[in-house]
This record gives structure tokens, C-alpha cells and sequence, in this order.
């Protein structure tokens, strides 16, 4: 009797188990580069992982001049206006794809995951010139600007992906 009970809790087991769709609970973008396309009005901030064809993007539509002052802003994610995107792609995908200004119609987006809400935490500062012999000049030669994602939630259809900080990335722009 004990047997068959083990045998019958097994089978039990075995019939619940349901795998389900996969659902993406961390990114593996740690390793790669963040880039940056568009100006003023708006500004995109992009992590390409070439081998899972995957993409992270921030599209930030303000009128602040994020990349050239040393400030800290905070800026409102939603489906419109400040969007983060995460999207895996039936192909290759290049920068292009974010820079130019006609999409290209192909890799094709397999899965589009938009964010629903969060913020976009926008840290600049400035890099001054170091001589040689180590000293810091008042010179600013660039600006560093870093990312960061908090209170991320990202849907798509009927699945959504919450994370609570992500490290997006840090650019640097030269002073013109």
C-alpha cells in the first residue's frame, strides 16, 4: 500500500509539472557596451547582446541637455514618451536599427517587451583633464553620463518582467 501511495504522489508529480512559457527574469547585457543615438528632444540609449539577438533600449524624450551638464534628473518610464524596451530578433541586429531615420524592416521583433512603468535615473559628470605628472586641471574634456533603471516593469501581451534596479550602462561625449 505504502508503494502504490509513493507511486500515485509520483504520478501526481509528474502530471502538475507544466514548464510554461519562458518568461526572461534577468538580462545578460553586464558585459556589453551601452550606446547612444539622437540629440536633444530625443536621446536613445541601446545595449545590443549580438548572441541571444536581444536588445535593451531607452528612449528618452526631453529638452534637457542630459549628455553635457552635470546634473542629476529623474525621469517617469511609461508605454509613450520615456519607453524602455526589451526585444529579441529574428536576426542580426546592428545600431542602425536605432540610429537611422527610417527603421529597417528587418531583423523582424520575435518577442517586444515595453515598459509600463519605473524611472530612468539620469547621473552626468564631469571627467577633467589630468596632466602627466597627475595633477587635475579645471579642463573638462567630456561629460560621463550613467544610467540607471529602477522600479522596472516591462509587459508584453499577457507577461511582464519586473526588475527592481538595472545598471543600464555609462556613455561618454567629448566637449565640443
Amino acid at each position: 500500500m505504502k508503494r502504490f501511495f509513493i507511486f500515485c504522489l509520483f504520478l501526481v508529480t509528474l502530471h502538475s509539472c507544466d514548464d510554461g512559457d519562458i518568461i526572461v527574469t534577468s538580462f545578460d547585457f553586464d558585459d556589453i557596451a551601452l550606446q547612444r543615438c539622437g540629440t536633444i528632444g530625443q536621446y536613445v540609449f541601446f545595449k545590443i547582446n549580438t548572441v541571444n539577438l536581444e536588445t535593451l533600449s531607452l528612449q528618452l524624450n526631453t529638452q534637457d541637455s542630459i549628455l553635457q551638464s552635470a546634473d542629476v534628473r529623474n525621469y517617469n518610464l511609461s508605454t509613450t514618451g520615456n519607453v524602455v524596451n526589451y526585444r529579441t530578433y529574428n536576426g542580426e541586429i546592428t545600431s542602425a536599427y536605432f540610429c537611422s531615420s527610417v527603421p529597417p524592416t528587418s531583423p523582424e521583433v520575435a518577442l517586444n517587451y515595453t515598459s509600463v512603468q519605473g524611472n530612468a535615473i539620469v547621473t552626468t559628470e564631469p571627467i577633467f583633464f589630468v596632466t602627466t605628472s597627475g595633477t587635475q586641471t579645471d579642463s573638462i574634456v567630456a561629460y560621463s553620463t550613467n544610467i540607471l533603471l529602477q522600479n522596472l516593469r516591462l509587459e508584453s501581451e499577457n507577461e511582464s518582467i519586473t526588475q527592481e534596479t538595472l545598471e543600464l550602462g555609462t556613455v561618454e561625449t567629448p566637449v565640443n
